[in-house]
């Protein structure tokens, strides 16, 4: 019993400290709808607790994540506007950089690297 609860804190601490990588500014560049020149976006993530907030920035203003999930290096969340949900599913890389898959976008599906803002 003693070395079954010392494994579940040791992976409780090892998830928080994971949460904890996932704060700050990420940057990526998305491709315009023709592969051309595109728009840089920032996603700026915060834990509150053992909960993700978060907002992500564009040109054309902030919007808020919601419906956000972390489940070992993974986490999901949604961005909502005129009336569209888009997915966001992110896994945090060893090298400072989050593999994003984008489900549901007026441009159709993508992934995107981003890069942690120094």
């Amino acid at each position: 019993m003693k070395k079954i609860l010392s494994v579940f804190v040791f992976l409780l601490i090892a998830s928080f400290g994971f949460a904890a990588g996932i704060e700050g500014n990420w940057v990526a560049n998305m491709k315009g709808p023709d592969g051309g020149d595109g728009m840089t976006i920032t996603f700026s993530f915060k834990m509150d607790g053992d909960k993700l907030t978060g907002v992500v920035k564009t040109p054309n203003g902030d919007t808020p994540i919601s419906n956000t999930k972390i489940e070992g290096k993974t986490f999901s969340f949604d961005v909502s506007f005129n009336d569209m949900t888009i997915k966001h599913n992110c896994i945090l890389k060893e090298d400072d950089t989050i593999s994003m898959k984008i489900v549901g976008s007026p441009m159709g599906d993508s992934e995107l690297i981003l890069k942690r803002e120094k």
